[in-house]
Parts: C-alpha cells; sequence; structure tokens
C-alpha cells in the first residue's frame, strides 16, 4: 500500500474516531443539561410549593388575628353597651331620689336620717351639715334630735354647719372635724356602688354572654 493511502486511513480513522467522541461529548452535555434543567424545574416547583404553604400559614395567622381582633372589639363594645345601661339604672335611681326629696314624706324621712346618723357618731357635740332645704327642715327639729340622742347623763348638742352640695342626707361630725358619717345619698351610693352594680349587672345580663 503506498505511503500516501496508508496516511490518508489514519486520518480517517482519527477523524472518525474524534466525530464519535465529540457525539459522545454532546450526548453527555445534552444529558447534563436535561438533568439540569429538570432540576431547575423541580427546585423552581418546590420552591413555589414553600411560597405557597408559607402564605397559606400567613394567610391563617392573619385570619386568626383579625378574628381575635374581633372578638375583642366586639367585647368591649358590648361591654361598653353594658355600662352604658348600667349608668342609665343609676341615673334612674337619681332621678327617683331626687323625686322622693320633693315629696312631703321626706321631711321626716330627713329627720330619721339625721338621728341615725348621730347615734353611728356617738359624740356629746355634733355637727350637722346638709344642703340648704334639708339644714332648715332640720332645724325645725334641732330640740327633738337633742332630746332623742339626749339621755340620763348624756347631753348631747347639736349645731349645724355650712351647706353642702347633696341631694338629700347628711353628714354629721365632731367640732374638730376629725370623725365624721357620710349618709348623704351619694355617699351611701359611692359605699354601696359596687355591690349594686353587680347586682344591676346580674338582673340586667344574667343568662347573656
Amino acid at each position: 500500500m503506498p505511503a500516501e493511502e496508508g496516511a490518508k486511513l489514519i486520518i480517517d480513522d482519527i477523524l472518525k474516531e474524534a466525530k464519535k467522541k465529540a457525539a459522545e461529548v454532546i450526548q453527555t452535555a445534552e444529558r447534563e443539561a436535561a438533568t439540569m434543567r429538570d432540576a431547575a424545574r423541580l427546585g423552581a416547583k418546590e420552591e413555589e410549593e414553600h411560597k405557597l404553604k408559607e402564605a397559606r400559614v400567613r394567610g391563617k395567622q392573619v385570619y386568626e388575628e383579625v378574628m381575635a381582633e374581633g372578638r375583642m372589639k366586639a367585647k368591649k363594645e358590648m361591654l361598653q353597651k353594658k355600662e352604658g345601661l348600667i349608668g342609665d339604672v343609676f341615673k334612674e335611681a337619681e332621678e327617683k331620689l331626687r323625686a322622693q326629696v320633693a315629696s312631703k314624706r321626706y321631711k321626716e324621712d330627713i329627720a330619721r336620717i339625721a338621728l341615725s346618723a348621730c347615734r353611728k357618731l356617738g359624740s356629746g357635740d355634733v355637727v350637722v351639715r346638709a344642703n340648704r332645704r334639708d339644714l332648715k327642715l332640720l332645724e325645725s327639729f334641732k330640740e327633738q334630735m337633742a332630746r332623742e340622742l339626749s339621755g340620763g347623763e348624756k347631753t348631747v348638742n347639736i349645731s349645724f354647719g355650712e351647706p353642702i352640695q347633696a341631694i338629700g342626707g347628711v353628714r354629721v361630725g365632731t367640732p374638730d372635724g376629725k370623725v365624721e358619717i357620710d349618709d348623704t345619698f351619694e355617699g351611701r351610693m359611692r359605699r354601696e356602688f359596687e355591690v349594686i352594680r353587680v347586682k344591676v349587672a346580674k338582673v340586667l345580663f344574667e343568662g347573656f354572654g
């Protein structure tokens, strides 16, 4: 075989081998590329599912927060309405007290209230304070009250202090002001406010949430 033909065959073999290897490299690269694309798609899908899961969790949190806020707001509004109704009851009670002090019977009531307060004080010298109208009524009972409070060797002296702001009732105290008993209607309501409030609330709202 001539040398030229032998060389040509060797070159052809080399080219064939090179083409074969090139084809193998290309196929391997294509497989790797496909694998990478699949991995990318899988990663994107996983990321999408992860984000969707996070969004659902956050959505649930937001829903629960909104519901909690709504329940709190509704409870607050309900409490406000309840307090308003209780306040209305106290206002009505105050109006009834004002009607009572305007009645004829109150003249006897104020004397009885003053006597009871003086007995509670237990002092030989008593200063009685009330609103202007009640002071005038009590002045007419002064001697009678002194007689009922005195007895045996005990003598009770009654004097009247400056007028006070009150719907009705009295405040009685010692002349030095160290001891005082508040038997005004407002004073009684303040002392009994919580007890009365609970009773009113029970009557108005028992059985309701």
